[in-house]
């Protein structure tokens, strides 16, 4: 499994780029999980749903399946390494939204829409293999993960 983190400040462009990636992917017939950070607990689950009710009331775990889907969500403290290990047969490629402080390999996404440019250099992220700007280099980082992805190596 090929494993790439896209990290970033707010509004740069992670959740466009990973969504490109994964279309991309899915086109070429190869599996693709996506795990993404989130800063907030509050306002993921819908306390008015059945699910967040069953949540809010402590169920440890809680599936939601629909003709088409399944939903799993758990009440505990994440562990990146132990859902990566979960993953590592399943899928060809695994891309994270986030964990910017995580060791894997990653493109660092280097203007917000909103805030302007960001000197990530300032923050001590490790591994990057690729800084772009999604005003400007949305094509060259496709390109480039293309080539990336079908690399017969993995981490």
């Amino acid at each position: 499994m090929k494993i790439l983190q896209v990290v970033g400040f707010k509004n740069t462009g992670k959740t466009t780029l990973i969504r490109r990636m994964v279309a991309l992917l899915k086109a070429q017939g190869r599996s693709v999980a996506v795990i993404k950070h989130h800063h907030l607990d509050e306002g993921i689950i819908d306390e008015d749903t059945d699910t967040g009710k069953f949540l809010s009331e402590g169920a440890d775990v809680t599936i939601l399946n629909t003709p088409g889907m399944t939903m799993r969500t758990e009440n505990l403290q994440p562990s990146l390494d132990a859902q990566i290990a979960q993953l590592s047969e399943d899928v060809d490629v695994l891309l994270i939204e986030g964990y910017k402080r995580e060791e894997y390999p990653k493109i660092v996404l280097i203007h917000s829409f909103t805030d302007g440019h960001t000197n990530v250099d300032k923050i001590g992220i490790r591994n990057v293999l690729k800084h772009a700007d999604m005003r400007y280099d949305e094509g060259n980082i496709i390109q480039w993960f293309d080539e990336w992805s079908s690399d017969d190596e993995t981490v």
